[in-house]
């Protein structure tokens, strides 16, 4: 609960996307049915995801992959066939705000991140899956199975950080850069921390077996050389288990999803 004795931002989300809640979880349900503020708090995120349904819809993540796609081919002839990214712009693509899910950066796959994952005013992370069956948000606490040809859209809240970078290992240790292909972190625009934007077009993963995207929202610009040197040694670390992958260590917060390929 916060000060006023209402149910806090992060937990009401949590509460709505159906995430456990630990030993407060009764207490944070009971709170939500008897409480009219809190009541109309979660109508307002059912209002934000029927926004979210409209406004990006499977046909434009569809849309996005082919875009990217054609750009992987005429730009990159050494990217592995079998993976087909997103070519993001430097400028961050702006949508309208969704249920948002967090994710302790070194809990291991398969268990629930810590309570107070979220700092500066609630920096995180979501990643939005369409596909043949509609829409979903990948969960939190365990590896998101994906079917054949789902698209991934990736947002964030920025928490008040200025920058951020993000990029995907498997459990081979192949790393991918995905914001930005190369160079140093994207700038995040100036706006409310607590807002969700998502970055530009979409994304496909292929192949099988599991594959974790780390996104890592930081004060100072990063280079994605120097974040790919410490995914492999993140993952040398690990002995080649990817649910047993630490942090990276780079300066900022890190928030992840795991996703089981099919």
């Amino acid at each position: 609960m916060n000060q006023a004795g209402h149910i806090g931002d992060l937990d009401l989300r949590r509460h709505r996307a159906g995430e456990a809640l630990g030993v407060e979880g009764p207490a944070i349900a009971a709170h939500a049915a008897s409480c009219p503020e809190c009541r109309a708090r979660l109508r307002a995120l059912d209002e934000e995801q029927r926004r979210f349904e409209g406004a990006i819809s499977f046909d434009r993540f569809a849309a996005g992959v082919e875009r990217a796609a054609r750009g992987a081919r005429a730009a990159s002839p050494r990217r592995p066939p079998a993976r087909v990214w997103a070519l993001p712009t430097l400028a961050m693509a702006a949508a309208v705000a969704l249920v948002v899910t967090f994710h302790h950066p070194a809990a291991p796959v398969g268990t629930r991140g810590e309570r107070g994952d979220r700092t500066k005013g609630g920096a995180g992370m979501i990643v939005r899956i369409a596909g043949a069956a509609g829409q979903r948000t990948a969960q939190v606490d365990a590896p998101e199975p994906l079917a054949a040809g789902e698209r991934l859209r990736l947002g964030y809240q920025s928490g008040g950080h200025r920058y951020l970078l993000a990029l995907s290992i498997d459990e081979h240790g192949e790393v991918t850069p995905l914001y930005p292909e190369r160079g140093s972190s994207l700038t995040v625009p100036a706006a409310v921390p607590s807002a969700t934007h998502f970055l530009p077009d979409s994304l496909e993963l292929t192949g099988a077996g599991l594959e974790r995207i780390i996104v890592v929202l930081s004060d100072q610009p990063l280079e994605m050389e120097a974040a790919q040197r410490a995914a492999r040694a993140a993952y040398e670390r690990a002995g080649g288990e990817l649910s047993r992958l630490p942090k990276l260590g780079l300066p900022g917060e890190e928030f992840t999803r795991t996703f089981a390929k099919p």
